[in-house]
């Protein structure tokens, strides 16, 4: 293998579970068990060595420029440099689109399932909460559009947050779902906020940016970062990408009034060497490694547990996956205490969830595999 997803990256005790325990495996949380990049790591440990960390340029036009690039090769989307406004993270970020764009009160469209942040930022900028909740057929998820059109229709629901790859379905949206959505938002006038924060994990279908939809152009806000890409989920950084000027503007007013046109030096450090061939291959060599993760977990299920079934899986590491087979949460949940293995549980992403799980797989595969055989000691108990 020529990257090292077999060593657990956490060597500190930061409390979060990614550090090995064989009586315990946490695959709650987005985050991977595995190291970055090497190429990061090693212009990480560049950096600290030279000793200065001081106040950085979110302007740098080498930091601009590699995201430029990056979107071009990686994404296959032309986007300008002025279109690109570093903040300190995805949901300041989108906090700020809602400052900017509404008022307190009115409301955000979002599609439950999906990652429970959004709905803490929207109560903490007093939007209200809007659902469009996604149909389930068979394995995968659908757009309710007759019900979007509904919301959007409203004229107090002023921003949608579009989440592409879902979270926590791990599932890619295609082009002509982006194409209605994009169509229903221009007649109503609607801003949407895409959440694209795992688009580089995207391996099963097309992912085509929001930005990039016929037009979408006018009416979007879309949200990048290395968090899930390379594993940076606990930094403060992020990249929100706006073509249309207006909105841009609009939108940097509000940003302004907390935030100092500054970069982390390490951040910009971390950029620079995530987006280059290097940092692509590595998340390609993840991928492949997640979909052997992802077929030990099936063939578990299969043999163990055949009620139990995994929703369709087009990008990440994350699998969302049907427990309602095997019995309620209450069921569910004893039967994951008992193996020692903590999931994330699906309620916690809104009422449609529940009865899921969604869990990480982004692990060496001593650990996937352990967590695995006492799920199976388990069974006999529960």
């Amino acid at each position: 293998m020529k990257y090292d997803f077999e060593t657990i990256a956490d060597s500190i005790d930061y409390g979060f579970g990614t550090d090995f325990n064989e009586e315990h495996t946490t695959m709650a949380g987005a985050q991977l068990h595995v190291k970055t990049a090497p190429c990061i790591s090693d212009a990480l440990a560049r950096l600290s060595q030279a000793g200065l960390y001081g106040w950085t340029s979110s302007e740098d036009p080498r930091y601009i420029g590699a995201i430029v690039n990056w979107m071009k090769q990686v994404r296959d989307w032309d986007v300008s440099p002025e279109w690109i406004v570093p903040s300190y993270g995805i949901l300041q970020g989108m906090c700020a689109c809602m400052r900017a764009f509404s008022q307190p009160g009115d409301g955000v469209i979002v599609q439950q399932p999906t990652y429970v942040l959004y709905m803490r930022e929207i109560s903490r900028c007093e939007r209200r909460l809007v659902n469009n909740p996604l149909v389930l057929r068979d394995d995968h998820y659908e757009m309710d559009f007759a019900d979007l059109e509904e919301k959007m229709r409203d004229p107090k629901n002023k921003l949608m947050i579009l989440c592409n790859p879902h979270n926590p379905l791990m599932d890619v949206w295609s082009p002509a779902d982006l194409e209605r959505v994009a169509e229903l938002a221009n007649r109503y006038g609607v801003v949407v906020i895409s959440d694209e924060i795992f688009a580089e994990h995207a391996f099963g279908a097309e992912m085509v940016p929001y930005a990039a939809v016929k037009g979408a152009r006018d009416h979007c806000v879309v949200c990048t970062s290395l968090g899930k890409a390379f594993n940076f989920t606990g930094t403060s950084h992020g990249n929100i990408i706006i073509p249309n000027d207006e909105l841009r503007e609009k939108y940097i007013e509000q940003r302004n009034s907390d935030h100092y046109n500054s970069l982390s030096p390490f951040m910009r450090v971390a950029t620079l060497a995530a987006y280059t061939p290097e940092g692509k291959d590595w998340i390609d060599a993840l991928m492949e490694f997640t979909k052997e993760n992802e077929r030990i977990v099936r063939r578990f299920l299969e043999e163990n547990l055949p009620q139990v079934k995994v929703m369709r899986h087009t990008a990440g590491t994350l699998l969302w996956v049907d427990w309602r087979g095997y019995g309620d949460q209450n069921k569910v949940k004893r039967l994951f205490d008992a193996a020692g293995v903590e999931p994330d549980f699906g309620d916690k992403y809104g009422d449609a969830g529940r009865g899921f799980l969604r869990m990480q797989i982004g692990m060496p595969v001593k650990e996937l595999t352990g967590a695995l055989e006492r799920l199976k000691a388990a069974l006999a108990n529960v």
